[in-house]
């Protein structure tokens, strides 16, 4: 079994990294629509689930699945991705739970270098470097002290995410399948918790913002996701989602006039910088050294 672990990407250019960056900004718009919806979070992973899966089997024309090894392992890592990271919210600070979920790129050199011996290259190391570092910026006048648990369940959260690029990028995995099979999970497992959910009534706000949290914010970005993951190696689409928590607060601010302070700025130039550089450094590669 081996995955493509090289900066060179396959057939596509530039439309696969355009494509992960069009899923990190479905991806931010999840701060937002969580502000307006009073619901339990299992209660949402489900609703929210649910709607994505519809989402997807409009997309592919279908709900058949094939339950090969690798989609099983992608869906399981998006769902324990999803829970994990909503119970670190809970036990833990908002935006230390994003830092440590933001541990995925390392995780995917880690997983890489152990499962296929492919080792980092030093652009590789350096681009994770810097992205972590603009993290830490961008999180710098909001980190406090925050639960153990919580924090040990946010690089967990950490490590499943690695795992839904590098699962992905198996050849038994179909990214369309892989993903509705981890959004039918998420539901059958959400679903029973909003059936109890007492806060849930008929009311028109927090059923908005349920929709364009179902519909775009999961499965619309999933669908970006599913095209761009099959154009781009691993590290980099896993970069390339750096952008979401640099997009979020952006969102945040024209709703409710919260500016990002100078750290933030900072943090969010760095990254952004990190990722367009870093891929153009892959493209360049890719066309001096072609498959």
């Amino acid at each position: 079994m081996s995955i493509n672990t090289n900066t060179a990407k396959p057939a596509g250019g530039r439309r696969g990294p355009l494509l992960m960056a069009a899923a990190s900004l479905c991806w931010s718009l999840g701060g937002l629509c969580l502000k307006f919806i009073p619901w339990g979070a299992m209660s949402i992973i489900g609703l929210r689930a649910l709607l994505a899966a519809a989402v997807f089997a409009i997309y592919r024309r279908g709900v058949k699945v094939s339950f090969t090894r690798g989609n099983a392992l992608a869906a399981l890592c998006l769902s324990a991705t999803t829970i994990l990271f909503v119970f670190a919210n809970k036990m833990t600070t908002a935006a230390a739970a994003i830092l440590l979920q933001f541990t995925a790129p390392a995780f995917i050199i880690l997983i890489q270098f152990i499962s296929y011996r492919a080792r980092p290259r030093p652009s590789e190391l350096s681009a994770v470097s810097v992205t972590v570092l603009g993290m830490l910026l961008f999180f710098a006048d909001k980190l406090e002290p925050g639960n153990l648990l919580g924090n040990l369940l946010s690089i967990a959260s950490g490590l499943s995410f690695a795992g839904v690029f590098v699962c992905n990028k198996r050849p038994d995995t179909d990214p369309d399948h892989a993903l509705f099979l981890g959004f039918l999970l998420n539901a059958a497992i959400g679903l029973p918790f909003a059936c109890f959910d007492a806060a849930i009534r008929f009311e028109l706000v927090p059923w908005g913002f349920m929709a364009l949290l179902g519909i775009v914010q999961v499965g619309l970005a999933y669908v970006f996701f599913s095209a761009g993951i099959r154009r781009t190696p691993a590290l980099l689409a896993c970069l390339i989602t750096a952008l979401e928590p640099v997009l979020n607060p952006v969102w945040v601010a024209l709703a409710t006039g919260e500016r990002p302070g100078p750290f933030t700025l900072a943090g969010g130039a760095a990254i952004i910088v990190t990722v367009v550089v870093y891929n153009i450094w892959a493209e360049k590669k890719q066309i001096d050294n072609p498959a």
